[in-house]
């Protein structure tokens, strides 16, 4: 703010075509779809030039529409790619946990694992795999949440191809194209 380049400018005009372009856009929620929950997370590593902090997106749906939805700079540097998304996947294994309270708060069933959808295997090997390694030591231990849902069997972890990754709306500056192909 304290001193704009011409970079900012055409970040904001950016922003701006993208929000004209998008104002008939909304939610839409099918009737009669399956009713489960699933979430995507990602991360982008070190995707913060200045700081090199890494951003956590995910999104939660619910049958084919979207309920919740979140894109955080995370608290700290990751060391790693797989820290990085290790990060995001926990954070939303938090938000499938609240959700999931929600949901039975609503009297709806959900009787059956979350399946998360990550797009980094070595991300969903170390929340699957209970042994501590003393690689993964630096990995703070209340990230080590997702590990116990996964273990707890509340949550599944599941490989989806980047190109599938849904949660990149939340984490990296996309074409229209890919966008596009998100929103159909």
């Amino acid at each position: 703010m304290q001193h704009p380049k011409k970079t900012h400018l055409e970040v904001v005009r950016r922003i701006i075509r993208y929000v004209k372009d998008t104002m008939d856009y909304g939610l839409f929620y099918k009737k009669g779809d399956e009713c489960k929950l699933i979430g995507y997370c990602d991360a982008d590593y070190a995707g913060d030039h200045d700081t090199r902090r890494s951003t956590t997106g995910y999104v939660f749906k619910l049958g084919a529409g979207t309920i919740s939805w979140c894109s955080k700079r995370q608290p700290t540097v990751s060391l790693s790619m797989t820290e990085a998304e290790y990060r995001a996947a926990a954070m939303a294994a938090q938000e499938s946990t609240w959700l999931v309270q929600l949901m039975k708060d609503l009297h709806q069933s959900t009787d059956y694992a979350i399946p998360l959808y990550c797009d980094n295997q070595s991300a969903i090997r170390l929340a699957e795999n209970p042994v501590f390694h003393a690689r993964t030591k630096h990995v703070e231990v209340h990230y080590h949440f997702l590990r116990e849902k996964v273990l707890q069997e509340e949550i599944e972890m599941h490989q989806v191809r980047t190109e599938d990754q849904v949660a990149d709306l939340f984490t990296k500056g996309l074409s229209s194209t890919i966008i596009q192909k998100f929103i159909e």
